[in-house]
């Protein structure tokens, strides 16, 4: 059996059947427009500004190494997989590593994770920094990416 609503006199139906039984079945279409929002405090947009932030270097740093392997290919040598390794890895790492940062939140706190890899950061940036060779300038991204996963949980 099929019911017809009608619409007398313009106005939109506030029930969805006639029977008494399924009065309390009201369309909600009326009350969305009368709640109270919530502002959005001012906190949610720092974070999201330092979120979006935080992307934005990690495209920017893929961008630059992705750059700099013009200069990277003649000084170490390096064929096209050691190229594709040396920009994706720390990709690769972050993945892995923000794993495992949900678990060290949970059991240290944030603060502590927080400061642990702004340590494994800084030494891996320090590995690149003093690279001799492809394999310690790949342990270096490798590291990078271990401390960007694990801040980023």
């Amino acid at each position: 059996m099929q019911r017809q609503m009608t619409n007398g006199g313009g106005r939109r139906p506030t029930k969805l059947y006639d029977d008494s039984d399924d009065e309390r079945l009201e369309l909600k279409i009326d009350s969305i427009g009368g709640r109270n929002k919530e502002k959005t405090t001012g906190f949610v947009y720092v974070l999201t500004f330092f979120s979006a932030l935080g992307g934005f270097l990690f495209g920017y740093d893929t961008g630059v190494i992705a750059g700099a392997l013009i200069l990277l290919r003649n000084e170490f040598e390096l064929s096209l997989v050691w190229e594709e390794l040396i920009v994706s890895v720390t990709v690769a790492a972050a993945a892995l590593f923000a794993l495992v940062g949900g678990y060290f939140n949970d059991r240290l706190g944030r603060r502590p994770v927080i400061l642990a890899a702004s340590v494994i950061f800084t030494v891996g940036a320090l590995c690149m920094g003093i690279a001799g060779d492809r394999y310690l300038l790949l342990a270096g991204r490798i590291i990078v990416g271990a401390g960007i996963g694990k801040r980023n949980k």
